[in-house]
């Protein structure tokens, strides 16, 4: 009985991996196109990034929140790890244009193109970053 119980687990198991791998996406050069919803953090920041109360600067992130979790496959470039169950990915914006787009829509739904790169500094707030070629309203 235990050992049915195993394999009825085990086999279930697989099959979540086996879905998962399917919903997977991946690191730069590739560009990836994910629809979610914007919101606006605030984190501390330097000197220790650890509290704005005793003394961190405060730093704004805008992060785009998936409605399903997403996995990244890793990359040749070792700081590019695999990531799953990623829902939260902070928006690197580089474009004025992009900002007007960001500044209409927090709180909403938007689709944003873009190269994906695993955090590496004490600025990046969530593991996987979308470094963003193009933002739009979701569904236009």
């Amino acid at each position: 009985m235990k050992a049915a119980l195993f394999i009825a687990t085990l086999l279930a198991g697989m099959g979540l991996c086996a879905s998962a791998r399917a919903q997977c996406v991946k690191y730069e050069p590739e560009v990836v196109t994910l629809t979610g919803r914007l919101s606006s953090h605030v984190f501390p920041g330097p000197p220790n990034y650890e509290s704005i109360k005793r003394g961190d600067r405060k730093e704004t992130a805008i992060i785009l929140t998936l409605a399903a979790p997403i996995c990244v496959e890793g990359s040749e470039d070792p700081t590019d790890a695999p990531e799953n169950n990623v829902r939260d990915l902070q928006l690197v914006i580089n474009k004025p244009a992009d900002w007007k787009v960001v500044d209409g829509r927090l709180g909403k739904r938007v689709t944003v193109a873009g190269h994906l790169f695993h955090a590496t500094t004490g600025h990046h707030r969530t593991k996987v970053l979308i470094d963003v070629t193009n933002i739009r309203r979701a569904g236009t």
